[in-house]
């Protein structure tokens, strides 16, 4: 399988799972949350974490 790349926005405990499964088959997972908190316990789980707010569009244009 091709590594794809995905962005998880909300890394809570349903949006870790996810980030989790994907990041097990080999793809590359950008983690996104507002909550620092959330950010460091997925860093684990994501190739990429940053803490930003999904709801400003200038933030999630900034990851080009």
């Amino acid at each position: 399988m091709a590594v794809k790349q995905y962005a998880v926005i909300g890394l809570g405990r349903f949006g870790t799972s996810i980030a989790g499964r994907l990041r097990e088959a080999g793809q590359e997972v950008l983690g996104i949350d507002i909550d620092e908190e959330a950010v460091e316990d997925a860093e684990v789980y994501v190739t990429h974490a940053v803490i930003a707010d999904s709801t400003d569009e200038k933030a999630l244009t900034s990851f080009r």
